[in-house]
Formats: C-alpha cells, sequence, structure tokens
C-alpha cells in the first residue's frame, strides 16, 4: 500500500489490502542503488512502494507514475513523458542481514580471489599467460586455505594437545582440558594430538558447509534463457582467456565454485591427515617406540598425498569430470580415517619424554609455506610477463594483493593463537634444545613464530601510519595551493556561467565574495584533492607487499645461512601479537554494532559491495559473489517489460552501474531490439574497476557497452571520490558530463553556503536529472519495439513471472 513522499498522489489501488495492477508498458525509469544496501523506500522517496517482483532479500519496486509535464517554452521534444519509477533494491544480498556481516572476518580469502581478477589485458588475451595465472592464483589461493589448517594445528595439535596435554599444571588445572590427563590419554601423546586434529577438521567443514549453503542461495541463478532453450549449466568457471563480461555465461559459476571448493576442502582435509600421520609416527620414532600396523601409516601418507595433489589439479583445469571431485573427497576421507587409526594405535610414551615441541610439526609447517610462497612466487613471474599499463593499479595487482591476503592472514591467526593459549598456560617463545631445562608452567612456541610475527604487524601498520601522514599535509597542502585556489575563483566569479539569480534582491550572496571567498575556494580544491586520494591505496598496498618481500628475503638468508634467529625484543613481539589479537576483537565488536543498527551495517557492508562482485571462480571459499544473482534479475526484468511494450531508462549510482554495465553488456541475455538508455552517476566503471581491473572493464569494453543501448550519459564530478568519467578523455564519444561541484556559488544570505556534493549529491541534483528526462523522452517518442519471445530464468521466479509464462504456454 505505497504511501508518496513530497506531496505526490497516491496510487489508485483496490479496496483492502490487494496491491494495484503494473502496467509494464511505455517509459519505466529504473534505478539502482550503489553501495550500502540502500532501501527501496529511500530510493523512491516512498514511505510504502508497491514491491513487483523478486523477494524481500533482492527486488524490484514500484511508486507512483511520473506525470507528464510540457516543457516551458513549449517543446515537444523536450516535454517530460509520464513515466513509472522503479527501483532494484539489491542490498539484502550484502548488507541487510546482521548475520552477513561475519563474512568480514573471511576477508582474507576475498582479497585471494579479487586478485585473480587484476591481471592485465595482455595476460587474459594470451591463452598461455592466463592459464598460467589463473594456475598460479589458484595454488596460492589453495595454499592459503592450508594456511588457515596450519595454524590452527599448530594451536590445537601442537600446543593444546601435545604440550598441555602432557602436563597436570597445564591440562590437569582447566576443567575444559582435564579429561587430557585420563589415564588413557596421559601416556599416549599420539592420540592427544589425534583429538586435537579435531579442530582444524571442524574448520574445513564449517567453511565447505558454509560454502555449500551460498552456492545454492547465489550461483543457482542461472543467466535467461527463451522458452523451451534452456541451456546446459557452465562447466568451466568465468576465468577463461579471452572471455568477459560480454559472455552469456560469465555468471553462470554453480559449477566450478563446486568444484573448486571440492578441491580446497579436500585439500585441508588430506593435509590434516598427513600432518597427523607424520606427527605420529614421528613421535614413536624419537621416542624410540616401536610402530603398531605401520602399513595405517603408509596408507595415510599415500591417500593424503593424492588428495592433495588430486587438488592442484583440479584447481589448474577448468570444467573437469565430477566423478573426479567425487573421487577427491572420499580419498581426502579414507586418508583422515587411516591417519587417526594410525594414531590411535601408538603405545604410550613415557611422559619425560614430552616437554618438548611435537615431533614432526616443523616439518609440516615448513613444507606448507614452501609451497604457499612458491606458488606466490609464480604469481610474481606471471605479472612480470603479463606486463603493466599506465593508468591501472600501480604495479604486479594480483602479487600485491595476495602478498597482503597472506600477510594479514598470518598477522591475525598467529596473534590470536598466541593470545588464546595464554590463558592456558605462560607461551614462550625460548629455544628449546636437547638437555634443556624446561619450565613446568610453560607452553613453547618455535622462535620463528614468535620473532617473524613482529614483522607482520609492526612494518605495515608504521606504512599504513606514514601513508596517512602523508596523504594529510597534501591534503592540507592543496588548500594552500594559489594557481589552484585563483583557478576555482575564476571559474565561478564568471557571470555568464553563474549569473547572480533574479528576485529577491538583496537576499543572495556569493560564496566568492568578501573575506570568505579564500576558505571557501581552498575548501572545493581540497575535495578535489580527496577524490583522487581513493586510488593511491595501490601505492600502500605495494609498499607493504615490497617491504615484506625484502623482509622474507633478509629473514630467511639470516636463519637458514647464518642461523640465526630475526631481530627481535620482547617487548616488540607482545606489542605485535596483542595489536594483531585486536583486530579481530575490533571486527567483532563491529559485528555487534551492526546486529543492532541497520546504517552501522551499512557502513560495514560496503566494503563487500565492492570486493564480492566477482564470481568465486579463484578461491570457492570467499564470501559469495552477489552479482551471480543480481545480473541475471535486472536482465529479467528489462527482457520482460520489453515484451510487454516497454522502454526503459536505466539510473545507476556508484556500484550499481557496474550491476548495469555487466547486465547490459551481455548482448545474449537480453532482446536485440530492446529500447535501454543508461544514466550512470558517481561511476567507479572506470576510476575503480577500470584501473584494477583492466582486462574486463578496459576502454574498449565500456565503449562497447555504448553500442548496447540507444544513449548513454554518463555523470562525474571532480569531487566524487569514487566515480568519475567512464570513457578515455582523450577520445571524446559524448557520453561523460562533468558537472560542476558545488553547483553554483549563491546562496541565501544567513544559510549555509555551497558545499561539495561529491558521491552521494546526484541523487538531487536537477542538472543531472533534467538529462535523465530527456533520454526518457527521447525513448518515448521512438516506435514501438517488435513482439518479441518470452525469457525465463532457471530457478523459483517470482509470482508475476510464473503468471505470464503459463499464460503462453
Amino acid at each position: 500500500m505505497p504511501v508518496p513522499r513530497y506531496g505526490s498522489a497516491p496510487v489508485d489501488r483496490p479496496s483492502g489490502l490487494i496491491p494495484p495492477p503494473v502496467d509494464l508498458g511505455g517509459v519505466t525509469e529504473l534505478r539502482l542503488h550503489g553501495v550500502g544496501g540502500t532501501t527501496a523506500e529511500d530510493l523512491l522517496g516512498d514511505l510504502a512502494p508497491q514491491q513487483v517482483s523478486g523477494d524481500r532479500i533482492a527486488g524490484f519496486y514500484r511508486t507512483t507514475d511520473l506525470p507528464a509535464r510540457p516543457a516551458s517554452p513549449p517543446d515537444p521534444e523536450h516535454d517530460q513523458p509520464s513515466r513509472h519509477i522503479e527501483a532494484y533494491s539489491w542490498g539484502g544480498l550484502t548488507s541487510r542481514s546482521g548475520s552477513r556481516v561475519l563474512w568480514l572476518l573471511l576477508l582474507p580469502f576475498a582479497l585471494a580471489n579479487l586478485a585473480g581478477w587484476m591481471c592485465s589485458p595482455r595476460t587474459h588475451r594470451n591463452g598461455f599467460l592466463f592459464r598460467l595465472h589463473r594456475t598460479a592464483v589458484r595454488w596460492t589461493a589453495l595454499g592459503i586455505t592450508v594456511n588457515v589448517v596450519l595454524i590452527t594445528a599448530l594451536a590445537s595439535m601442537e600446543l593444546i594437545g601435545y604440550q598441555c596435554g602432557a602436563r597436570d599444571d597445564c591440562a590437569g588445572q582447566i576443567w575444559l582440558l582435564s579429561w587430557l590427563r585420563g589415564p588413557i590419554l596421559a601416556a599416549h601423546p599420539a592420540q592427544r594430538v589425534a583429538i586435537g586434529a579435531i579442530l582444524p577438521l571442524l574448520v574445513v567443514v564449517g567453511l565447505a558447509i558454509l560454502t555449500l549453503r551460498t552456492i545454492n542461495r547465489y550461483e543457482e541463478i542461472k543467466p535467461p534463457f527463451l522458452a523451451g532453450q534452456e541451456p546446459e549449466r557452465e562447466a568451466a568457471s568465468a576465468a577463461q582467456p579471452r572471455r568477459g563480461l560480454a559472455d552469456r555465461a560469465f555468471w553462470d559459476g554453480r559449477r566450478s565454485a563446486f568444484d573448486q571448493g571440492v578441491a580446497h576442502v579436500a585439500a585441508a582435509a588430506g593435509w590434516i591427515a598427513l600432518v597427523l600421520a607424520h606427527t605420529a609416527h614421528t613421535i614413536g620414532h624419537e621416542a624410540g617406540l616401536g610402530f603398531t600396523e605401520e602399513y595405517w601409516y603408509t596408507a595415510a601418507l599415500a591417500l593424503g598425498g593424492v588428495a592433495v595433489l588430486g587438488s592442484l589439479l583440479v584447481t589448474a583445469v577448468d570444467g573437469v569430470h565430477r566423478v573426479l571431485t567425487g573421487a577427491l573427497l572420499v580419498v581426502a576421507a579414507a586418508a583422515l580415517v587411516t591417519a587417526a587409526v594410525f594414531a590411535v594405535r601408538q603405545p604410550g610414551a613415557d611422559a619425560a619424554t614430552q616437554w618438548s615441541y611435537l615431533p614432526g610439526m616443523r616439518n609440516s609447517i615448513n613444507m606448507g609455506f614452501i609451497g604457499l610462497f612458491g606458488s606466490l612466487g609464480l604469481v610474481l613471474i606471471s605479472s612480470l610477463l603479463g606486463g603493466w599499463r599506465k593508468g591501472t593499479f600501480f604495479i604486479y595487482g594480483p602479487f600485491v594483493v595476495l602478498s597482503v591476503s597472506i600477510a594479514l592472514l598470518n598477522a591475525v591467526l598467529l596473534g590470536a593463537m598466541l593470545r588464546v593459549i595464554d590463558v592456558f598456560a605462560e607461551v614462550s617463545s625460548r629455544l628449546l634444545l636437547p638437555g634443556l631445562a624446561v619450565d613446568t608452567d610453560t607452553l613453547y612456541v618455535y622462535p620463528i613464530v614468535a620473532t617473524l610475527h613482529q614483522y607482520l604487524t609492526l612494518p605495515p601498520l608504521a606504512l599504513i601510519a606514514a601513508f596517512v601522514v602523508y596523504e594529510l599535509v597534501s591534503y592540507w597542502r592543496a588548500g594552500l595551493n594559489s594557481p589552484r585556489r585563483k583557478e576555482t575563483l575564476a571559474f565561478y566569479l564568471d557571470e555568464k556561467r553563474y549569473p547572480k539569480p533574479a528576485g529577491e534582491d538583496g537576499w543572495y550572496d556569493s560564496a566568492v565574495a568578501g573575506a570568505g571567498a579564500t576558505r571557501w575556494t581552498a575548501g572545493v580544491v581540497r575535495a578535489r584533492k580527496v577524490a583522487g586520494m581513493a586510488r593511491h591505496i595501490d601505492r600502500l598496498l605495494t609498499s607493504m607487499a615490497l617491504t615484506g618481500l625484502i623482509l622474507l628475503v633478509a629473514i630467511q638468508i639470516r636463519y637458514w645461512y647464518y642461523h640465526e634467529l630475526p631481530w627481535g625484543t620482547q617487548w616488540t613481539v607482545t606489542l605485535g601479537t596483542y595489536l594483531a589479537a585486536a583486530l579481530p576483537v575490533l571486527v567483532v565488536l563491529l559485528l555487534r554494532r551492526g546486529w543492532t543498527n541497520l546504517a552501522s551495517r551499512r557502513r560495514i557492508g560496503v566494503l563487500w559491495d565492492v570486493s564480492t562482485f566477482w564470481p568465486r571462480a579463484y578461491h570457492p571459499l570467499a564470501p559469495p559473489s552477489y552479482a551471480e544473482r543480481a545480473v541475471p534479475e535486472l536482465q529479467r526484468r528489462l527482457w520482460r517489460l520489453h515484451t510487454s511494450g516497454g522502454r526503459v531508462v536505466v539510473a545507476a549510482h556508484s556500484q550499481g552501474t557496474v550491476i548495469a554495465a555487466a547486465a547490459l553488456l551481455q548482448a545474449d541475455n537480453l532482446p536485440a531490439d530492446g529500447l535501454f538508455s543508461l544514466a550512470t552517476f558517481g561511476s567507479p566503471l572506470r576510476t575503480l574497476y577500470g584501473w584494477a581491473f583492466p582486462a574486463y572493464f578496459g576502454d574498449g569494453v565500456l565503449r562497447g557497452l555504448q553500442s548496447r543501448v540507444r544513449t548513454w550519459r554518463n555523470f562525474a564530478y571532480e569531487t566524487d571520490f569514487i566515480g568519475g568519467v567512464a570513457l578515455d578523455p582523450l577520445i571524446p564519444a559524448g557520453v561523460d558530463v562533468v558537472l560542476p561541484d558545488p553547483g553554483t556559488c549563491w546562496y541565501i544570505y544567513g544559510q549555509p553556503q555551497p558545499l561539495a556534493r561529491r558521491h552521494t549529491g546526484y541523487w538531487d541534483d536537477p542538472a543531472m536529472w533534467g538529462e535523465v528526462d530527456r533520454l526518457a523522452a527521447a525513448l518515448a517518442n521512438l516506435s514501438a519495439p517488435a513482439p518479441a519471445d518470452v525469457p525465463v530464468q532457471g530457478g523459483p521466479p517470482d509470482d508475476e513471472t510464473q503468471v505470464t509464462v503459463t499464460e503462453l504456454k
């Protein structure tokens, strides 16, 4: 039951709560919001808009029709025709549910998936280079998943199961762990280690369940297809050479996400089995014990190795047969069972031999990280071969983003591990050597872990602080730049461009007149300076990645060649662990606030609206791609309006412009004779996506978008810190319209001076919406489209679509 705002008349509707009929013909203005989950009520200026398609998570809503208004002076070409006003509210896919903000905890996985899409255009065009890039990124992403398992295993299998479980003053003093000192487990370290392996296994199972649920919710949606012509589900992912957004199956990622997810689960489970079997075997070897049924050990190593190698194969080759992915899970499960049986059946050991590190764990960790950094090195090689183009991410985006992902993951997990273990007993990084006395109330971590951790936290934080100071100084100096201020002052003093408003003499004042002109123009110049700062983040990330690479090489030379630990003191180690452990606590506090405040949830969700746009073709355990559902839904709505004789002006803001572009670029998923126009504002198509993902949002791709619609206008402010021009300014195409911001220097005396609109001011800018009116008028004057076949879409259609299909049948 709509309740329009701003004095517009309510819609006619039947009595009771029966929704009014929906006219699909004529001109429809379809609005798409940007980041943050803007509601349909805010998009339409209507307290209770009518939902006409979709569901509460993502749906289409209507308000009252915009009445026809003749131009003044009369001009039929500029008359504003009546048109329907709709909004596609997709924010429920990312930020409206309190539980969805928990995806923030998977930021390293999201960054790993994002890195795969950052390849250069040269890499994307070359089949060999792209397959090298795809394999290297996927193997690194697989290594990141194993990285999580290794750190979890270090905490649960070594520190809790092996060390703490061997001591009465540790496990015996904590009721939660006291059962480890029972008569069965106290003298059987291999069995305690097997119990400790349950925690990393639960982490793997949890990620698998989460991935499967999100695949069914997001990737299950099929691209539009004609009735009776349903295509097969795409077996390969969208990560293919020369395959871009225009490919009809780009967003059909269900099969590949499932296959890649199985590979990650199988690799993680297989690695747990290898670690468990190897440590149980090494315990008996170093204690001088005999082995019981050692063929279980051989079977565990063989099955675990097959699971890991098979996962590497699945991640390297797209579109593998389902039999192989199913066999991987069976082999990984068999590896876990055989490793557990081997560990459980080992004889007991003298408690005096258990006061040390878990035998074999160090080798397991080293092998895992050798594989991880080897894959990362392969990413660097592929990035070097792919080249670099001016105007894109500062240098070697995939390598930089993956490096940041790995550093962030290890800094947080290791810091949290050390602080959590410290609750059970004192944690020491003192090197344990044979024959040295140990403290009975202390748990020992490898010295390299503690000393290396400080380099994962303190140098990045120092670089971030230096970056913030640099940007603040740049912001301050921008306002002192006399040439820029004089240029801005001259611009607004131009009486032809900004004449004094007529009427109310004496009430209007100018912001560029009098003593306040210097301050006002400095504010405008600084707003323009801030607009360019968002793309300076590549300098920070690149400096962090290169600094980390240099430190890693130096530390490895010092440790392996000179046999010395990295430099560090106790206070730097402690500070680093507290800072890293505080990060997830801060995230939890933000999440808690998000659960109780919708506006806060929107702000938290901004990060995911940008980073989860892409399909999960590189890391399947990353947060799901909302575009897998949003793009096909938008295409279905456009096609349905077309088949009813309608034509559409898509008015998209910010991230909504990316969804609109992705939908309109796919010619096979829209009617060939569709009458669509496009108005984008605050658009990151070039400034962000063309900068970070040049292979998929390059200038050539966006010029192809221009040919897919009747008219495209892109509006931008120089003060917009996210959006900007869409096409290369050196090759004019009549698409970009740069609007002045502030829009005027005049204001009514006693009221605030005009402020910069920045990124969100387009919605109430009359200059922009006047152009949208002209786009609608131009569409209304076109001849009606010819009848077309009716498309349907797999998955549960909305009620109205179901009625239409039934009638046609």
